[in-house]
């Protein structure tokens, strides 16, 4: 797996939260994960199978990105 996004999730429910996009597609799982972190022992992900479902379910949070570093 390899981070293609992260950012921090700047307003709502999820305020403050760190938000990562791992692309996992020759993976394991063959799919897209987005981790949303809390802290290191709180937080949750969701698994898309395709990048249309992680881009429907990125609607739901506001976040600011960060620069990618390519």
């Amino acid at each position: 797996m390899s981070i293609i996004r992260k950012g921090v999730v700047v307003s709502g429910e999820y305020l403050g939260w760190k938000i990562f996009v791992d692309d996992d597609r020759d993976g394991g799982t063959g799919g897209y994960y987005l981790f949303l972190e809390k802290n290191e022992g709180e937080g949750f992900d969701y698994w898309f199978e395709h990048e249309t479902g992680l881009q429907a379910q990125l609607v739901d949070f506001d976040v600011e990105w960060m620069a990618s570093s390519s």
